[in-house]
């Protein structure tokens, strides 16, 4: 039976054993992007192990492109956590610095937090600093450039890139992985950098397997990565890498396949690499993985929720909420306000898409670019309904209330 369904029993330690001695390892993207979120502990154990790995380690074109791509936006996003870090402590001290006013704290223990405080925020502004520098002046990328040479596969031609888009296509059309959840990315774009975006994962996936093919090596890949369209899950449980990976890269490689997250990887690689990874380490790459899929969660949410419930005509009028007072209608309004605000840098960005489709592409593309657009400005009709309600409940509920005081 395993011989007749081996991507099914790939997790067998046997087959782990043989794969780990005999495989090339392939980092993805959010590897190398994930050295900006560590400490300098984990940052540099990372490095050591990718030193360790030497021939064994290779590098599709598409994740350095993709990495020197995102570089910069990575950087910035991590000195604006330590600001918001430093913003927050800067509001608790102040909220405890006035004396004749709750919340009281000890003058004793006051002035112990204080010096405490100072330093805590010394160190993040320091932090913060090293990360902004890092935009212009980076030294992970530079020991990321030594360490990675000569092993950083070849770019695909644009003709290659063409025909991996109409692949693209077919495959995403039909769910086959990966990359199929990447359907709606820069969707009706006509942009090529945008267009090679959406099918960045498909690209990926391919300068793995012509490398596998070519070097007639097995393949063990380190991922970020936890979408659906690489692991298979049920339940909201992982249960392995998802067995059409392993089956085509069988077909196409006679080699076997298998995926780990990066915590993952470097457990495994004390145990069969010899590696002595410390676990202070590997527990802070795994807890920057759930936090990430924890706020990769809350901006999924964030945006299916950005126009959930909204009402396309009258019926908004009658609205259940009657129950609510005025503080509810305020803070719905000023919901809608920030939600229109957004929607309104979203059409502006797809107008200008619209004119520029107009400008050069196909009518097809011109006609996506449109119904999406049209698709917008319904939403944004249906907010501003919604909002205006907000306002009529708010007048009524003041006016009522401005009745009653007079009786």
């Amino acid at each position: 039976m395993k011989s007749l369904f081996p991507s099914h029993f790939a997790s067998d330690p046997n087959r782990l054993s043989k794969l780990w001695a005999d495989c090339i390892f392939v980092f993805d993207t959010n590897v190398l992007t994930g050295l900006y979120k560590y400490s300098d502990e984990t940052r540099d154990a990372l490095y050591k192990v990718i030193e360790s790995l030497g021939d064994r380690l290779w590098v599709p074109y598409q994740v350095m492109f993709e990495f020197l791509d995102n570089r910069a936006k990575i950087v910035h996003d991590q000195s604006k956590l330590y600001e918001s870090a430093i913003s927050k402590l800067v509001d608790l001290k102040s909220e405890i610095e006035i004396p004749n006013r709750a919340p009281f704290v000890s003058k004793d223990i006051y002035d112990d937090f204080c010096r405490s405080a100072e330093r805590v925020l010394g160190d993040l502004k320091s932090r913060r600093d090293l990360h902004s520098s890092r935009i212009t002046d980076d030294e992970v990328k530079l020991r990321l450039a030594d360490l990675l040479e000569g092993k950083v596969g070849p770019a695909y031609s644009p003709e290659t890139l063409n025909a991996l888009v109409l692949e693209g296509e077919r495959r995403y059309a039909q769910n086959i992985p990966p990359g199929f959840e990447d359907r709606d990315k820069h969707k009706g774009s006509s942009l090529v950098k945008e267009i090679n975006k959406r099918y960045g994962d498909l690209i990926f996936w391919r300068q793995v397997l012509d490398k596998a093919k070519d070097s007639s090596s097995s393949v063990i890949l380190v991922t970020g990565e936890r979408k659906e369209d690489w692991w298979s899950v049920c339940g909201g449980k992982t249960i392995g890498p998802l067995p059409e990976l392993m089956e085509e890269f069988a077909s196409i490689t006679g080699k076997e396949f298998y995926i780990y997250t990066t915590h993952n990887f470097l457990n495994f690689a004390n145990d069969y690499l010899q590696q002595d990874t410390p676990p202070a380490a590997v527990d802070e790459v795994r807890d920057a993985f759930v936090n990430d899929k924890e706020t990769a969660g809350r901006e999924l949410v964030q945006e299916e929720s950005l126009l959930e419930g909204v009402s396309e005509g009258n019926d908004v009028e009658s609205s259940s909420s009657d129950k609510f007072g005025v503080g509810y209608y305020h803070r719905m309004k000023t919901s809608l306000s920030e939600t229109l605000d957004h929607l309104e840098v979203v059409i502006s960005n797809m107008r200008e898409k619209v004119a520029e489709a107009e400008r050069g592409a196909s009518p097809s593309v011109v006609q996506i670019q449109r119904d999406h657009l049209a698709n917008l400005l319904s939403r944004r009709k249906a907010l501003l309904m919604k909002r205006r309600y907000c306002l009529r409940r708010i007048s009524q509920i003041l006016d009522d209330d401005l009745a009653g005081y007079s009786l």
